[in-house]
């Protein structure tokens, strides 16, 4: 694996910065001091992210090339990824603890705020349909069938638009799930013909859900593909500690680490960046 140099990255001497405040952030929350790190890099982990595993096994293999020992930090009974406080309880997090937080999924038009900043994605996965029965393609299921989407993904968003579209009597019946082992006991029973699923999501289904294994999945086309890229965030004060990141995951990326780690953890889609995002 490709080592990269990251001489004087993190060991700076301790300084004052001022950081711009937002969200309403209280001034005295934030420590206005870089840290003396040495040789370590300090990685915000969300507990309840549906990537956690693969972010450690990913955050250990960037560290790794960049000469430097990954120390993580768990988010406060898990970062929220939506609702109130959740840039500010980051915005604490990345500037007292850590330098990096996997996971966050990059996109045209950032909603983050102008004190973070995204890496180049360094994996990006998709929605399949999950189906127990013979089936081949979406096209394949009649309409009298009804199919599960999980509630609230990107996935859903996008099945819905596509749906929608079709002339009335050409549209799926969805019903939305908000719990994932449920609808895999509503496909393994026939309730539903299929689930619109994040591939991750259904790979862990199938490791702890008996019913799960008894499914396999097929692509959502004439659905539009639905790609999820994944990215490192990081203060936009730390340029260098960008440049680094990017270069680190380009070289996991050429010398097949990434590809290896998403073997590992049994995920489909593209080490790195992918077309047809939504």
């Amino acid at each position: 694996m490709l080592k990269l140099l990251m001489a004087g990255l993190i060991g700076l001497a301790a300084t004052t910065a001022s950081f711009a405040q937002s969200y309403g952030v209280p001034a005295e929350l934030l420590k206005n001091t870089r840290r003396m790190d040495g040789d370590k890099l300090q990685v915000c982990v969300d507990i309840t992210g549906k990537l956690q595993a693969f972010d450690r096994a990913v955050a250990t293999a960037l560290a790794e090339a960049l000469f430097l020992k990954p120390e993580f930090h768990e988010g406060f009974g898990g970062y929220p990824t939506s609702g109130e406080g959740f840039l500010d309880e980051l915005q604490i997090a990345m500037t007292n603890s850590c330098d990096v937080m996997l996971g966050m999924t990059v996109q045209e038009n950032s909603p983050y705020p102008e004190w973070a900043v995204l890496s180049r994605p360094y994996v990006s996965l998709p929605y399949m349909l999950a189906v127990k029965d013979d089936y081949k393609a979406l096209t394949d299921i009649p309409k009298s069938r009804k199919l599960g989407t999980a509630l609230s993904s990107m996935g859903e968003r996008v099945f819905i638009t596509w749906n929608q579209q079709q002339p009335k009597e050409q549209r799926f019946i969805r019903l939305p799930y908000a719990d994932m082992d449920l609808m895999t006991k509503r496909v393994a029973d026939g309730s539903i013909a299929g689930m619109v699923i994040w591939q991750p999501v259904f790979a862990e289904l199938q490791k702890s859900n008996p019913e799960a294994a008894g499914l396999h999945t097929i692509p959502l086309a004439p659905v539009p593909d639905t790609v999820t890229r994944v990215g490192i965030l990081m203060k936009a004060r730390d340029s260098y500690l960008r440049s680094q990141i990017d270069e680190a995951i380009d070289a996991l990326v050429e010398d097949g680490t990434i590809a290896a780690i998403m073997e590992d953890f049994g995920y489909t889609g593209t080490a790195g960046d992918a077309k047809g995002v939504q």
